[in-house]
This record gives C-alpha cells, sequence and structure tokens, in this order.
C-alpha cells in the first residue's frame, strides 16, 4: 500500500513539473516575437528618419548652393562694374575719353542732311539795287538747294577733338553706357575760315569748294525769279565767308568695351557768298554784283563699322 501511494506520489510529482516546464518555454517565445517586432518597428522608424534626415540635408545643401551661387554672381558683376573704367565727368577728362573710344571703333557716316532756313540775296548794278530777295528759300526756283540729304554709306570724316574746339561737355551713366554731350566753340564769319570736314571739330560741314556751285546756282535762280529765266550769262563767285555755331556731339561708348556704339553732329553754318554776274542784255555789256547769305542746319550720323 505504501508502495502505490508512493509510485502515484512519484506521477503526481513528475505530471507536475511537466507542466510547469511548458509554459516558461512559451512565454519566452512570446517575448521573443515581441522583441522580433519592436526590432523591425524600431528599424524602420530608424530608416524612415534617417531618409528624411537625408532629405533635408540635400535641401538645405541645394539651397546653400543656390545662395552661393548668387552671391558668387552678385561679386562677380559687382567685381565686373568695379572693373569698367571709370567715365570722367570734367571737360577735359571728357574730351579725352571721347577721342580713346573714337580711336577704338572704326566709324562711318550713315546719314547726312542739311536744311536751309534762311536764303536771302541782292544784286547791284551801277551802285542801284536791282534784285532784293530776303526770303528765297520760299521761292520755287530756290527750293531745291534749301534741303540736301545723303544717306549713302560714307567713309567718317570724324577726327580727334582737341581742347581748344570744346566749349563745355559733360557725361551721363546709364544701362553700361556712357552718354556724352560734348558742345564746340561757335566762329564768327570770316573769308579765312574755309571749314573742310573736321576744322575746328564740325564735321559734314560745307567748305567752300562746295559753297561756290552753290552760290552761283542760288544767284541764277534770283535773277530768274526776279529778272527772266534767261537774265545772267555768266556767274563768278569772287569771295566768301563762314560762320560755324552750335556744333555738339552726342556720343554713346559702351563703358565696358570702351567702343562707340552711335554719334550724332548737329551745328549751324552761314555763309556768305560774293559774285559777279554777267548780265545777258543784247548790245550792252552789263554786269552786278549779287550778294547771297545761306543759313542751314546740319545733322551728320554715325555708326560703327
Amino acid at each position: 500500500m505504501k508502495k502505490l501511494f508512493a509510485c502515484l506520489l512519484a506521477l503526481a510529482l513528475v505530471f507536475a513539473l511537466a507542466a510547469c516546464g511548458e509554459t516558461p518555454v512559451s512565454e519566452t517565445g512570446g517575448e521573443a516575437a515581441a522583441i522580433t517586432e519592436t526590432t523591425v518597428e524600431t528599424t524602420a522608424l530608424e530608416e524612415t528618419s534617417a531618409e528624411e534626415t537625408t532629405t533635408a540635408e540635400e535641401d538645405s545643401t541645394e539651397e546653400n548652393a543656390a545662395e552661393i551661387a548668387a552671391i558668387t554672381q552678385d561679386d562677380a558683376t559687382s567685381t565686373q562694374a568695379d572693373e569698367s573704367p571709370a567715365v570722367p565727368t570734367d571737360t577735359a577728362g571728357i574730351i579725352r575719353y571721347y577721342n580713346e573710344a573714337l580711336a577704338n571703333t572704326p566709324m562711318q557716316r550713315t546719314s547726312w542732311k542739311r536744311s536751309m532756313t534762311k536764303i536771302t540775296g541782292f544784286a547791284k548794278a551801277l551802285g542801284l539795287t536791282i534784285m532784293d530777295e530776303p526770303n528765297l528759300e520760299e521761292n520755287p526756283d530756290v527750293l531745291p538747294y534749301v534741303h540736301d540729304a545723303d544717306n549713302a554709306i560714307r567713309p567718317s570724316d570724324l577726327v580727334a577733338l582737341e581742347p581748344g574746339w570744346v566749349a563745355s561737355a559733360n557725361s551721363v551713366v546709364r544701362g553700361g553706357n556712357a552718354i556724352l554731350t560734348i558742345r564746340l566753340k561757335n566762329h564768327a564769319a570770316s573769308q579765312n575760315l574755309d571749314p573742310k570736314p573736321g576744322t575746328l571739330g564740325y564735321v559734314g560741314t560745307l567748305d567752300k569748294a562746295t559753297v561756290v556751285p552753290l552760290v552761283c546756282e542760288v544767284a541764277m535762280a534770283l535773277a530768274a525769279a526776279v529778272i527772266s529765266p534767261n537774265a545772267l550769262k555768266e556767274v563768278n563767285v569772287t569771295d566768301s565767308s563762314f560762320a560755324l555755331s552750335d556744333g555738339e556731339y552726342i556720343a554713346t561708348v559702351d563703358v565696358t568695351t570702351g567702343k562707340i556704339t552711335s554719334l550724332t553732329f548737329v551745328a549751324t553754318q552761314y555763309v556768305e557768298g560774293n559774285a559777279r554776274c554777267v548780265l545777258n542784255i543784247p548790245l550792252i555789256p552789263a554786269s552786278a554784283n549779287a550778294f547771297v547769305t545761306l543759313r542751314g542746319n546740319l545733322t551728320a550720323v554715325y555708326a560703327p563699322k
């Protein structure tokens, strides 16, 4: 009996131990699974955080690069502006700056025009005034000589300016260009002045070689208007005098290259011509002295070749 009871007790102890041994295994497996799931979630969060950090760093890097590029560009622009030669503001400096730009730029004349604002004429014979026309510019016979223009491309007649020719000058910088305005001195009428292109800085002017035939044509138009179309047999210009005034250059210079991009010259020219006119009167040798006065504005435009 005692042996039977001992066997039963031993079996009960064995089953009890077996039951206790299964519980830790199950709990350990659950904890392991939980740990595994936690580890996966933590890894996923770390990867997501790393990706977000990397993206943020890349965005920050791009923004920094853009800022650096902008600063570099500003510095380059500032440096380029600093390297551009300064445009002088005094008259002597502006003349020097203009002459250097002119020497640095091959130029050509693109247009020229003259408009006579006043033409007068009268003639005397034997001390008597036989012709007197104070407003010849309105006379149909003279109109062809009132306006003249040349729009063909011509070689430049521009010359370097001397300080003694200039009355005043000023400069203004706009958008990378220097606008130079140079005003020439006026010159009173003189028979000794032959304003060939470039004389005293005046370009596009009428010189003696071109004025003589013009005075003859006006004198003949004067005679035709007052006497008859065939009134004159011969016209010889004896002398002439010239006056130059209101000469002004307006030049645009690229401050970076130092080259002229456009140039316009305007002036007023005054001409007095005296001519001996042989009248066409049958059987009577007669002559008269004609005096012609011309006053006109001229404009010449130049551009780089």
